[in-house]
């Protein structure tokens, strides 16, 4: 991997101080949109936050657009990738933060949450702690994401985009996995789930972010369905409750379409 350009020093460790976070945004080719998620990064206060970029190589202006924001990106590579698992490996690898939160090139963190979502975190013993999402369509907000950890076993019931991810949770059960190309956080969340149960997971009824509709998980989104039910299958859910999953996370997509829900 090439080498990081590092933009701002990292604050010194000290057992005094709140968890330290690391915002991570991976992209490619994302001018249109990654402007608004730069602004709302820039807008978060809290005193030990780290912002990581990985690019995978654009070509339309991205990386000129990241660089205008200088000192407020820590750590940022642009190079070619194997795809969003590992963008997301390299991102995570090079974070310093006790926990990362996924910032997507076309969504907008809430500039308020972080502190309060960090509060919900058991003084930094939570491996993962859990906040809602605005899902946003064309129309506008289409839905209130509510984390549930406890249905990790049916679908992906965590907002990625919500939650703030402990740095040895994800190195302990392998980091994203480079198989899955849509539903690696949920791989990921269910392997943090094997390993350290339910009471790992911190639920927040903070409100994270704004996810918009129309990336790769909603352009292939039956692939995604059919991934976790691959994960479900890996994890130790049964073959009749993971294939009953998908078809009712197909159903579900289906009428969502047909009420318009996009």
């Amino acid at each position: 991997m090439a080498e990081a350009m590092l933009l701002r020093p990292v604050l010194p460790e000290s057992s005094a101080l709140p968890p330290s976070v690391s915002l991570v945004t991976i992209c490619k080719n994302a001018a249109s949109t990654i402007v608004r998620t730069l602004a709302s990064v820039a807008e978060c206060r809290y005193p030990r936050l780290q912002y990581v970029i990985v690019d995978g190589g654009s070509t339309d202006g991205t990386c000129e657009k990241i660089r205008r924001f200088g000192p407020r990106v820590d750590k940022f590579v642009s190079e070619p990738d194997a795809g969003i698992s590992d963008a997301l490996n390299k991102a995570v690898a090079l974070s310093d933060g006790d926990y990362h939160l996924i910032v997507h090139a076309d969504d907008a963190l809430l500039p308020e949450a972080l502190p309060s979502l960090v509060r919900d975190s058991k003084n930094g013993e939570a491996m993962v702690v859990c906040g809602r999402v605005n899902v946003i369509g064309s129309r506008g907000v289409v839905r209130d994401f509510v984390p549930e950890p406890e249905k990790l076993r049916e679908k992906m019931s965590i907002p990625h985009m919500g939650s703030l991810i402990r740095k040895e949770a994800w190195a302990a059960v392998g980091g994203y996995d480079v198989r899955r190309r849509i539903a690696m956080d949920h791989l990921l969340m269910l392997r943090i789930l094997g390993k350290y149960g339910i009471d790992a997971f911190s639920v927040s009824d903070v409100r994270v972010a704004n996810y918009h509709l129309g990336g790769v998980s909603d352009r292939m989104v039956d692939l995604g369905f059919r991934e976790v039910r691959d994960n479900l299958l890996e994890e130790g859910v049964g073959k009749w409750r993971a294939n009953a999953a998908y078809l009712r996370l197909r159903a579900k997509a289906r009428l969502a379409r047909a009420l318009g829900r996009k």
